[in-house]
């Protein structure tokens, strides 16, 4: 411990004169292919309380290494010389960041060498660089209508970002329909997504969509940038509003309730003719609505058939009216949210049979797909009760995605608990996500039989199958044994 620290006291006195004082990046915040400098401040320390000059640190060196995403322009070693006394010297390395440089935090280290000592001091510059997206945004269409789809192409010429979402930065005039938001993911280059725009409160003119884009960039930070979107909204002649008062269930019959709001001048005799082949109207394809005065509100319903998949469809109808004397007629569509018939059915069965009290089991759990579209992330949940106590390590099993039809089993093991036999219900609980992405939680109750055990035969379920085997490897034994006993016929004589 001793020799130890005098060694530190040895180096402590070597390194004393020579300090680095401080440390500068210029600029202090780089980009792809820029040039910057890294200035490096050294100082000769006169020692404290010293009434003499001391001595000059003599044949300064700064050396380096080349890091990944970083140029040095400046050779190595960067010569700063001699440094008298108390005086303080600069020295400037020159670096440039490489195109392909992604953005983050580089950390080359500088070693500082001195005349007569053996030992190098070493400094650290972290230099950030900034590698910031470049978004620039492209519609399919310049015109929409009060409901419409945009197709969206967002190209990227600067630094990758991940957990790209958009999302609206003001909703009093534009909306989202049927989502708050769209998830991109990744995004380096360029890709397309569909932006379902509800405009109906927007000015027949060129208007500013407000698209906020969140993601983080190549450093992992989070940003937030606002994009506006220069779209012009086309007004219909009616300004109608429609309102889904009911929920439509895919491949089903349903009776779709709307509310229609008159939000201009006054309308008579309005009409609406169904023409859409995936909502198909039932019964009546026509539904008066009659006069509408302006801000007036009137609910009507309609028999149809849901045969488009889950999600928002935009439905076409086309609209008569009378205004002013004048009979007009527009074709429009009305979204509409249609939610999947997603559900799952549960079967069980056991090994061996019955169930019985007291014993020990294997369940089997069969879920099966029985709705129209594939669902995902299903998983099974077997409650324990007072009918069984589960043996596995959890009750919760993961089975994953169940095409239209599909099905798949899990297993548990089980104890019948001491209850009196008869009929209990059991409760498997499930969780999936149907096909528009909901999620879907709900407990399904399977009555199950439970007997005694003496009715079972001690919980074996094969009781008398070991009887029956052993019935039978007796008779098989005697008939062998009968069979060798027999005498053989004599030969015929010649």
């Amino acid at each position: 411990m001793k020799g130890l620290w005098t060694l530190l006291m040895v180096l402590a006195v070597a390194f004393a004169p020579l300090s680095v004082e401080s440390y500068q990046v210029i600029p202090s915040v780089l980009t792809p292919g820029q040039q910057g400098v890294i200035q490096i401040t050294l100082q000769n320390v006169q020692p404290s309380g010293s009434t003499t000059v001391g001595d000059a640190v003599e044949s300064i060196n700064i050396y380096f290494a080349s890091v990944e995403g970083l140029e040095f322009i400046s050779a190595s070693p960067v010569r700063v010389g001699t440094i008298e006394s108390g005086v303080s010297s600069i020295a400037s390395i020159t670096v440039r960041v490489l195109p392909t440089a992604p953005g983050g935090i580089v950390s080359p280290m500088f070693s500082i060498s001195q005349q007569d000592v053996s030992v190098r001091q070493t400094l650290v510059v972290p230099i950030i660089i900034e590698n910031p997206p470049i978004l620039t945004l492209t519609a399919d269409k310049q015109t929409i209508r009060s409901t419409d789809t945009i197709n969206l192409t967002i190209t990227n010429n600067g630094g990758a970002i991940t957990q790209l979402t958009i999302k609206l930065n003001n909703t009093d005039v534009f909306s989202l329909i049927g989502t708050d938001q769209i998830f991109v993911g990744e995004l380096s280059d360029s890709t397309s997504v569909l932006l379902p725009i509800d405009s109906r409160n927007a000015e027949g003119r060129i208007n500013s969509i407000p698209l906020l884009f969140t993601y983080r960039d190549e450093g992992g930070v989070r940003q937030t940038e606002l994009k506006p979107l220069s779209i012009t909204v086309q007004k219909e002649e009616a300004d109608i509003v429609f309102t889904q008062q009911s929920t439509i269930l895919t491949s089903q019959d349903n009776l779709l309730e709307l509310k229609v709001r008159n939000t201009g001048s006054a309308l008579k005799n309005l009409r609406i003719i169904w023409e859409d082949e995936g909502i198909q109207a039932k019964e009546l394809t026509e539904v008066q609505i009659g006069d509408l005065a302006p801000g007036e509100e009137r609910v009507f319903t309609i028999h149809v058939f849901a045969d488009a998949e889950p999600g928002v469809y935009n439905t076409d109808v086309e609209l008569q009216w009378v205004e002013e004397n004048v009979e007009k007629e527009e074709d429009t569509t009305i979204p509409l949210v249609i939610n999947s018939d997603a559900d799952v059915g549960i079967f069980i069965d056991a090994r061996p049979t019955p169930l019985a009290v007291g014993g020990e089991y294997t369940l089997s759990v069969l879920a099966s797909n029985i709705g129209s579209y594939r669902i995902e992330n299903v998983e099974l949940a077997l409650q324990e009760g007072e009918i069984l106590e589960i043996l596995n390590a959890q009750t919760s099993q993961y089975i994953g995605g169940l095409d239209n039809d599909d099905f798949s089993t899990v297993q548990y093991k089980i104890r019948v608990r001491n209850i009196e036999p008869g009929s209990y219900p059991l409760i498997v609980h499930v969780r999936y996500k149907d096909s528009s992405g909901i999620w879907i939680e709900k407990n399904i109750s399977r009555d199950v039989i439970i007997r005694s055990a003496s009715e079972a035969g001690n919980g074996d379920g094969n009781s008398l199958l070991p009887y029956a085997m052993g019935i039978f490897i007796v008779a098989l034994a005697y008939w062998y044994y009968k069979k060798k006993l027999k005498p053989k016929k004599p030969l015929p004589s010649t």
